[in-house]
């Protein structure tokens, strides 16, 4: 009797850690998923992105899985947002190719309860749940300020032409360094400012914008383009024509590896960096409110030791994160997400 007990005992004992090995096993099994929606691969900002995203929040717990909508391809992304949807995510990081032409799909995704995040590029013609961006009009202000200061020591005055050359009219993060840069310009009168589109930010349309150009307005005193990819095919086009560095003056923005190896070289007088650090540590830090749909408490919050800002939008809340001229002087700070890639 007592053997058939113990038997029993040991039975139960068996099968009480078999449940419990399944049930661990089925928690496993249930980690949230988040979807990263990415606009392309081309460039290093782009690639580094991901990867920090990637590991942020597969740190924090989550499953990532991430879709790229090719070469800047709207149609591509607005079905994988769709495909998104059927496989049941908990959350989506849009990147977007077209703030606006994916409006209808972050609507339906949010009618199915799933918070939508907006990285880097903003989405204002509807609600969403979360915004992580840069300071972008901050970023095209500090771009003017270096531009003006640039001029400045050419000629002793803010004067010249400058060639304008923004990413695509789709994107926010665009959209909103142009307007950043164009408010500083306007004080200057002395400065006349062309702006011209690299649509799909292709290089090589920046690269056929700048050769165009120079062949009628050969004195051009500098060019300000929205990225160092678009920057690097235009200094191709400079090196083609004979000019040296320095010549043509040149800013851009973003701070990829590619930028800060120009400003060493002496090809570009200063980008402006993007904060991505703080902007992928930013969506992390809220991620588990974003999706449990609690309220998210606004104000200043340290972030990878930068000072960055929720704030309320008619759109949802914005954390806002700043960025900083980069010069031959500071272009080796290790701080820059660009002096941090392998």
């Amino acid at each position: 009797m007592k053997k058939s007990l113990k038997l029993v005992c040991c039975l139960c004992i068996f099968t009480l850690l078999c449940i419990t090995t399944l049930i661990a096993g089925e928690r496993e099994e249930e980690k949230k998923v988040v979807f990263y929606l990415s606009p392309n691969q081309f460039d290093e900002f782009q690639t580094t992105a991901s990867k920090m995203l990637r590991e942020n929040i597969e740190a924090a717990g989550y499953e990532f899985k991430e879709l790229v909508a090719g070469s800047e391809d709207v149609t591509l992304q607005i079905n994988q947002l769709e495909n998104a949807m059927t496989q049941k995510a908990d959350a989506i990081i849009i990147a977007a190719v077209d703030s606006t032409a994916i409006v209808d799909g972050v609507e339906k995704a949010r009618a199915q309860g799933i918070p939508i995040i907006a990285f880097d590029r903003k989405i204002t013609e509807t609600e969403i749940d979360f915004t992580s961006a840069g300071g972008n009009e901050k970023i095209g202000i500090y771009a003017g300020e270096e531009a003006a200061r640039q001029l400045k020591g050419k000629y002793g005055t803010v004067k010249g032409s400058v060639l304008h050359i923004m990413g695509d009219p789709g994107d926010m993060y665009s959209i909103m360094v142009g307007g950043g840069f164009e408010k500083v310009m306007s004080k200057y009168p002395d400065v006349q400012v062309t702006t011209k589109i690299a649509y799909g930010w292709e290089a090589s349309n920046a690269a056929d914008i700048a050769d165009d150009w120079l062949i009628a307005h050969p004195e051009t005193d500098m060019i300000f383009s929205h990225a160092e990819h678009l920057a690097a095919a235009i200094v191709s086009v400079l090196e083609s024509k004979g000019y040296g560095k320095g010549e043509i003056l040149m800013i851009s923005t973003t701070g990829m590896p590619m930028g800060l190896d120009m400003v060493r070289d002496g090809w570009l007088q200063a980008t402006i960096d993007f904060p991505t650090v703080q902007v992928v540590q930013g969506v992390v830090m809220f991620l588990d409110d974003i999706i449990a749909k609690k309220e998210i408490k606004l104000g200043n919050y340290k972030v990878a030791g930068a000072d960055s800002v929720l704030t309320m939008k008619p759109y949802g809340p914005e954390f806002e994160h700043p960025g900083t001229a980069i010069t031959k002087d500071n272009v080796d700070d290790p701080n820059f997400w660009g002096n941090q890639v392998e």
